[in-house]
């Protein structure tokens, strides 16, 4: 029999897993391996056979442990890769924070640029509509960025999509989608003191506009982007290089049914579709730097620290989920 004085007992008996980064913040294993759990009894209610790879994901961690200074880095695991699992996502978006930034740290060596941040959106959706305005909203981006104003203004672009979903049952926008694009813009450092090349809030949003093909008028925000120190940088790129949708927008604790529908929607959605992309020069920086697939490359060595030196002594330490304790623990 399992109870509460078993557990007592294992977990003194057990080292459980503590991985801090930099700043001495732990890193949220157990998080996100509990709501990846909660997506795989999702997928099993939904009759999904994925469910199966996305319960083993982060079964088991390997790290290695510097010995002169403890620093702890991940060596090996078993990542599921599945688009809307919660482990996976975090793991992206740690990799496409890291790539970006390591192409904006390449493109600013060249101080004839300067960044813009613009946001993209539109009208918040339905569920059932979730998938036709997604095809939209990739198509009007492709207009928009092929218009000739916009073309000659812009050099590079990185662009990532994040979906919303509106969990505040006194909106009248309750239980609907919200999908919209995050970009970084790449332009000459004239672009702000020459007419024919600046856009204005106001041109962006009559062109997207007329991008989308709506008769309404779609909010558009476009600022500069702080790039004077390495904190400005890392604080406007946490605002563009995120992951396209928040776990807690489709794995909502206490309610099965919701959570099983918008997981439904979602998985639909955005499956075979490229969430996050490079573009312009901004695409050759990405190439030349031999950085792989941000979305389906390696989620074990993500980039987002600095790498350590191979010729320094370490032990490797390996960690498995335990069941019963909910906990990482050392093996």
């Amino acid at each position: 029999m399992y109870n509460n004085n078993t557990k007592d007992i294992e977990e003194n008996q057990m080292e459980v897993l503590s991985d801090k980064d930099k700043k001495g913040k732990e890193r949220p294993w157990k998080a996100k391996k509990t709501k990846t759990l909660l997506l795989a009894e999702s997928y099993k209610r939904l009759g999904m056979k994925k469910a199966y790879r996305v319960l083993d994901c982060g079964s088991f961690l390997e790290f290695k442990r510097y010995i002169s200074s403890g620093e702890f880095k991940l060596n090996g695991a078993n990542f599921c890769k599945v688009r809307l699992c919660p482990m996976c996502s975090w793991r992206r978006e740690l990799k496409i924070f890291a790539q970006t930034s390591k192409v904006m740290d390449k493109a600013l060596e060249v101080k004839d640029y300067r960044f813009i941040f613009l946001t993209l959106t539109c009208k918040n959706v339905e569920g059932s509509e979730l998938s036709v305005i997604l095809d939209n909203l990739f198509k009007s981006f492709d207009r928009l960025f092929k218009r000739t104003t916009v073309k000659s203004s812009v050099k590079g672009w990185f662009r990532a999509l994040e979906v919303t979903h509106n969990l505040d049952k006194a909106s009248k926008d309750y239980d609907t989608y919200h999908p919209h694009f995050h970009i970084i813009l790449m332009v000459n450092k004239s672009y702000f003191n020459m007419p024919e090349l600046y856009i204005s809030q106001e041109n962006w949003t009559s062109l997207w506009k007329e991008s989308l093909q709506v008769e309404y008028t779609p909010i558009v925000d476009v600022r500069a982007f702080k790039t004077r120190t390495k904190k400005q940088i890392s604080k406007s790129l946490a605002e563009t290089a995120k992951y396209t949708v928040k776990d807690n927008d489709y794995i909502l604790e206490n309610n099965d049914e919701m959570t099983d529908s918008a997981v439904m929607i979602l998985d639909k959605a955005l499956a075979n579709r490229r969430l996050v992309a490079f573009g312009g020069e901004l695409k050759k920086i990405h190439k030349a730097l031999n950085l792989d697939d941000a979305e389906k490359g390696d989620l074990i060595n993500t980039g987002a620290d600095e790498e350590l030196r191979e010729d320094v002594d370490f032990v490797l330490e390996h960690y498995q989920w335990h069941i019963g304790l909910k906990q990482y623990i050392k093996k």
